[in-house]
């Protein structure tokens, strides 16, 4: 795991527009139409559900008519703010207290959090994306899209969903959970990732395709470091582009791949319908 990443960025300004809610006893944040036939289920990085760069970027999927369901993965828990400057590797002028105690915390809050949280996580989002199969209805298209901690499920899940994306994911059993993948599996990594980059992205694609998963999209962007999706600095053009760039690989891919199937009963009425009208012709 990219430690000194996961716990590194920029905090977000906005308003989220969706509402809290539960989805099979598991609090969430839901946005987008209700009765979307389109969902995409978001496993957030480390910082959790209530992270308001995640709850944005969970708006902007929904703006394209997905219903987009962020869960709380992590039972309440998740690695607080404060951190995200801690360990900024932008700032060369750090404070004694920064430099000996608030980075140094940041990286050992990671040890409790993967450790509570890594037993749990594989039931809870079944769990969830059973309760979302059944309330959506039998024609629904799941997908899965996660970042960082969530990556890792996007890969290891796959064959859950009918479609999943991972961005720059962290802790994945390389290569053995490739073997998860059986379905539409879209990958944004930064070139230099030091857990996950250029070379084990271009692995995963030779290895996925080479075991017949045709649908495998591999993406890798310059100039950023891990974590860019959920906590790049929209001030610094570079990576407000690459984060940019980033949602619509991710929007796109689920575009294409959460195709709605017409229900059986409406195809068969159109037949109906035009058989009826050449009997009164008749």
């Amino acid at each position: 795991m990219s430690c000194p990443e996961c716990v590194t960025g920029t905090l977000h300004s906005g308003t989220p527009a969706g509402t809290e809610t539960k989805i099979g006893g598991v609090d969430a944040y839901v946005v987008g139409p209700e009765d979307a036939k389109r969902v995409i289920l978001v496993g957030a990085d480390v910082f959790g559900w209530k992270f308001v760069n995640t709850r944005l970027l969970a708006d902007e999927y929904a703006a394209h008519g997905f219903r987009v369901v962020v869960p709380d993965f992590f039972n309440g828990w998740q690695v607080p703010t404060w951190s995200l400057n801690a360990h900024d590797p932008s700032n060369p002028h750090k404070s004694l207290l920064r430099r000996f105690i608030l980075a140094p915390a940041a990286l050992l809050l990671l040890v409790p959090f993967v450790l509570r949280n890594l037993p749990s996580q594989v039931d809870t989002i079944a769990a969830v994306a059973a309760v979302l199969r059944t309330a959506h209805g039998p024609h629904t298209k799941l997908g899965f899209v996660g970042f960082c901690w969530g990556g890792r499920f996007a890969i290891s899940q796959n064959a859950r969903f009918d479609a999943t994306a991972a961005a720059h994911p962290s802790l994945v059993r390389f290569p053995a959970e490739l073997g998860g993948v059986a379905r539409p599996f879209s990958l944004a990594v930064a070139a230099d990732d030091a857990d996950f980059g250029r070379a084990k992205a271009e692995e995963t694609e030779r290895i996925l395709k080479g075991k017949g998963v045709e649908a495998v999209e591999v993406v890798v962007y310059e100039g950023v470091q891990h974590g860019w999706t959920t906590r790049a600095d929209l001030a610094d053009e570079r990576q407000r582009k690459a984060r940019d760039d980033a949602v619509k690989q991710v929007v796109g891919w689920f575009e294409k791949y959460l195709v709605v199937d017409a229900p059986a009963e409406a195809a068969n009425t159109e037949p109906q319908a035009e058989s009826a009208a050449a009997v009164v012709s008749a």
